[in-house]
């Protein structure tokens, strides 16, 4: 299949069929027999050959195995011991010489163990290390390294079944059996809930996964089973290396229309697969070390900018920010129970969204408040084709970038020009999809927040009758009796500093509901105006003050913000939809101001 693959797919092969591309920094020589393996330095030798690459789970196993570190890697220049390797790693340089493909990359043997900047070099180097390779061994079978991944160890009810297949070929053979074993699950496992190995699989040309239950070879175009099954690929990474002409990116007279069209169809396009696709599979995995959820996705998304031609800001693209920052947990949405963190095998399993914590169990900041990146859980983006539009249409948008500071005096750029504006503190922090570490990343731009309060309503189990019944369509509505029992939900209204604007606009003051329901009506208080809904349900408990940044019209959406009275800032706490529409015009009045969030 390898051979096949190779010689007839052309969306699988490299840009220069003639020209093999740059190795990594590092590969291991393993030769064509046990006991001829060392490190080499690839890059720095020239060398153009084609590798093999390793996708797996660490486990225990590396650890007790030899590593690549600055004081040994003179030595492993000359000699690589591989009977101290992990199974993993020996099965997969055996794999290598079947093949007779003469160098392997494997992470902790390529990658200076404990060097920091080396880390920080060979990470942001991921789409080259997996798209460059001629193949990649995904060993998703195996939780730990030292168990190996070559042998199938399910144990099936019953063994497979030879029946002869009655025919001799052209010399007379007879040509033996076919087995008939009873169905095999195509479930990936362990390795499919561990967020680095999401990004070696989408970048990776050409797989063979050892699944849980069976084995099968995956490519740009298609897919095959051990069993003989067959289907289609994504070709998720064929999407993501679709570069724009450089000609095209900008705002100048050559381009032509059609040009321009082409840009924004595929612009639109991998904004879809990001949100759609990759997101929503990365979130459902879990990190060793939680500071890595940029450097987990950092290929991937180098690669996107290339199409999408915007800064990437802690995890959401400065041109379409709006819609970037609508992100919700997928727990709000799609999972039925709760389902703590824990041994997760699949990434099927929704999580319930809580903030990342460190080894010893203590809660970090990986990322700004308004980051999906900010949460442990499953992320969705709600857009759908019917409604993207509004997501992406300027006009609809109730925030807007600031002017860039000019830089001299005789600076003359168009503040309207949205190439002299910006979203993001001037002071901040460098953010861009090589960065492997954001966890400050200020966003200042124009909006108008609104101060409001968590209507209080006894008992709590009222919350959920009075979201059932209120009178916005919305799938927080829908869902509100489970969510409202969780904790996350909350009815909002405007506190007692917007009663000016609510006057002017006739809202105020409030009407008694109870004159106009009957005993058996669901009484809405008429001051309730909106419904949120919180990322964390543990931070609802004691919130009664917050604020609320509308970002869309017509779908009329927004977030949920908490005020910092220290400086002014704002930190997220959710998001917030389902407004009744006689608060709307309260809602886009008043004048802008500026928002530090």
């Amino acid at each position: 299949m390898l051979n096949v693959c190779k010689m007839n797919h052309t969306e699988c092969g490299f840009v220069d069929a003639d020209v093999m591309p740059e190795m990594p920094t590092r590969v291991l020589d393993v030769g064509t027999t046990p006991g001829q393996a060392r490190l080499v330095l690839a890059r720095e030798r020239g060398l153009r050959e084609p590798y093999l690459a390793l996708s797996y789970c660490w486990g225990q196993g590396v650890r007790y195995a030899i590593e690549l570190k600055d004081e040994n890697i003179t030595s492993l220049l000359e000699f690589l011991d591989e009977t101290a390797l992990a199974a993993t790693q020996q099965e997969c340089i055996a794999i290598a010489r079947q093949l007779s493909i003469r160098y392997v990359w494997i992470d902790s043997l390529c990658i200076i163990q404990g060097n920091l900047a080396d880390w920080e070099y060979e990470s942001k180097g991921m789409a080259q290390v997996y798209g460059n390779a001629t193949l990649t061994v995904v060993a998703a079978r195996s939780a730990d390294s030292r168990l190996g991944f070559v042998t199938n160890r399910l144990e099936q009810a019953a063994p497979p079944c030879a029946l002869p297949f009655g025919r001799k070929d052209d010399n007379g053979r007879d040509m033996g059996d076919v087995f008939l074993c009873l169905p095999r699950s195509g479930k990936g496992g362990p390795l499919n809930a561990r967020g680095w190995c999401f990004q070696e699989g989408v970048l990776s040309r050409r797989k063979i996964i050892f699944e849980t239950q069976k084995v099968y070879y995956s490519c740009q175009r298609s897919e095959r089973w051990e069993d003989g099954k067959m289907d289609e690929s994504d070709r998720l990474r064929v999407q993501l290396f679709q570069k724009l002409p450089e000609n095209t990116l900008g705002h100048t007279d050559t381009n032509t229309r059609s040009q321009k069209l082409e840009q924004e169809r595929l612009r639109n396009q991998m904004l879809e697969l990001w949100y759609k696709k990759i997101l929503f599979s990365y979130t459902q995995r879990l990190l060793t070390n939680p500071y890595d959820i940029f450097a987990g996705v950092s290929g991937i998304a180098q690669l996107a900018k290339q199409t999408i031609g915007s800064r990437y800001l802690a995890g959401i693209w400065e041109g379409d920010i709006v819609r970037g920052l609508l992100w919700h947990t997928w727990f709000s949405f799609g999972a039925k129970t709760k389902r703590n963190l824990g041994p997760v095998i699949s990434p099927l399993i929704s999580i319930e969204p809580r903030r990342p914590t460190d080894w010893n169990g203590k809660t970090v900041v990986r990322a700004p408040s308004w980051s999906w990146a900010s949460i442990q859980g499953q992320v969705h983006e709600r857009s759908t084709p019917r409604n993207k539009a509004q997501y992406q249409d300027p006009s609809n948008f109730l925030i807007r970038p600031r002017p860039k500071p000019r830089q001299r005096n005789d600076d003359t750029h168009d503040d309207d020009d949205l190439r002299s504006q910006t979203w993001t503190a001037s002071d901040g922090p460098h953010c861009d999809a090589d960065v492997l570490s954001m966890s400050v990343c200020g966003l200042h731009f124009l909006g108008r927040p609104k101060h409001v309060r968590l209507f209080q309503v006894e008992p709590e189990a009222a919350l959920a009758d009075i979201l059932l019944n209120w009178p916005v369509s919305h799938p927080f509505c829908r869902q509100g009796r489970r969510l409202a029992g969780q904790g996350y939900m909350a009815i909002l209204e405007p506190a007692g500093g917007e009663y000016a604007q609510l006057e002017k606009h006739g809202l105020f003051p409030f009407e008694d509901p109870s004159l106009t329901s009957t005993p058996s009506d669901v009484v809405f208080p008429t001051s309730t105006f909106a419904v949120a809904c919180f990322d964390i349900a543990a931070e609802r408990v004691g919130v009664t003050d917050c604020w609320f940044l509308p970002l869309l019209k017509e779908i009329w959406e927004g977030l949920l913000l908490y005020k910092d009275p220290s400086d002014g800032k704002f930190r997220r706490l959710g998001i917030v939809a389902a407004i009744k529409k006689q608060f709307l015009p309260w809602v886009v009045s008043g004048p802008e101001e500026e928002v530090y969030l």
